[in-house]
């Protein structure tokens, strides 16, 4: 099979290699889809302490079963896939109490088993177990529901944010994440939702998907904006959905009292600090909520609302084969595609 290996920071190789064997307890899944999720430009640009060179990457994936181990029962040859990456022990305290989206012993396909940046992939029987794979119906494209890790954990976000009728939404960052919070926000009863970023390209390609109001916020006072268009009161949810933390700040000032902040995209591990206004989070009773992984129940309603279609597909603005995923990478990076997914079946 032909397979794509990080082999470094910024360099990849694509290459034929021995097809994985089909574990007794798992499957052989032939990779029909995959996503080229943030993490992966991130692991590609800058490198990263959590893998091990060389490495397959990929977590969003979907594909047809070819083999079934003799030990499996469930599924069978022919069978359509998509999977949720996030394996957890099932054993820690979090496991044990209902939240293994913290599992402290998570593995993570695409790190710590092979990715499905590859023409095939092994899936190891405790996936099954613990019921990390969904079955896609007929008529659903593959395409169509890698986006289910993603949307699973801006779901989990938004049901801790306790987003509801009539809220005005701020999304801070218009990429691919914040094109389904607008959606997902959207479809919980937000009636003002507005999207910013400070790339006029993005904030034009982001206009489809939900949002009531756009805002390139290199050129505009986004606090100013925000707290003109809801007569001075601010608004119920900020939504930091960019891996920085120059926005934190400013999103403070944008909410109303008792309003509430999500730190969605992760920060730098050279740089990971941030700097809140102590006295404001305190006088105005303020929520600075964390946003990280999901639960399988977070998966479940992610692939539902994707199969039942409704989450616009146009988000999807590139296809690609897998050999061609850095021309993807400089796509995503210079602001002319919001999300890329890899065909590795397509040479």
């Amino acid at each position: 099979m032909k397979a794509l290996f990080l082999t470094g920071k910024a360099q990849v190789e694509y290459k034929e290699v021995p097809t994985p064997e089909c574990p007794d307890d798992g499957l052989l899944l032939r990779v029909e889809a995959v996503g080229l999720c943030g993490s992966d430009v991130r692991n590609y640009t800058h490198g990263s302490t959590k893998i091990t060179y060389p490495v397959v990457l990929g977590h969003e994936n979907a594909g047809v079963v070819i083999e079934a181990g003799k030990d499996v029962k469930e599924y069978k040859v022919g069978d359509k896939l998509v999977l949720n990456p996030a394996i957890p022990c099932g054993k820690c305290y979090y496991c044990e109490n209902d939240n293994r989206g913290l599992c402290e012993n998570l593995k993570v396909v695409g790190t710590d088993v092979q990715g499905g940046f590859a023409q095939y992939m092994a899936i190891p029987g405790e996936m099954l177990e613990r019921g990390q794979i969904l079955r896609i119906p007929e008529g659903i494209a593959f395409e169509q529901v890698v986006l289910a890790e993603l949307l699973s954990s801006v779901i989990h976000a938004q049901e801790m944010l306790e987003i509801g009728l009539n809220d005005t939404v701020v999304i801070v960052g218009s990429g691919p994440i914040g094109c389904l919070h607008s959606q997902i926000a959207k479809l919980r009863g937000a009636t003002t939702i507005v999207m910013a970023d400070i790339n006029q390209e993005r904030v034009d390609i982001c206009r489809p998907f939900g949002a009531t109001h756009f805002v390139n916020s290199a050129e505009v006072d986004l606090t100013k904006y925000v707290k003109d268009l809801t007569n001075g009161i601010g608004a119920d949810v900020v939504i930091v959905a960019a891996p920085s933390a120059q926005p934190h700040q400013p999103a403070l000032l944008m909410l109303k009292k008792e309003g509430r902040l999500s730190l969605f995209g992760g920060l730098s591990k050279d740089d990971p600090w941030t700097k809140l206004d102590g006295n404001l989070i305190h006088y105005h009773r303020l929520k600075v909520i964390g946003a990280y992984s999901y639960s399988p129940c977070d998966f479940q309603k992610g692939f539902d609302l994707l199969a039942g279609g409704h989450i616009n597909m146009d988000l999807i603005t590139h296809k690609l084969p897998l050999k061609d995923m850095e021309e993807g990478v400089k796509l995503i990076q210079t602001g002319k595609a919001l999300k890329v997914v890899l065909l590795p079946q397509v040479e």
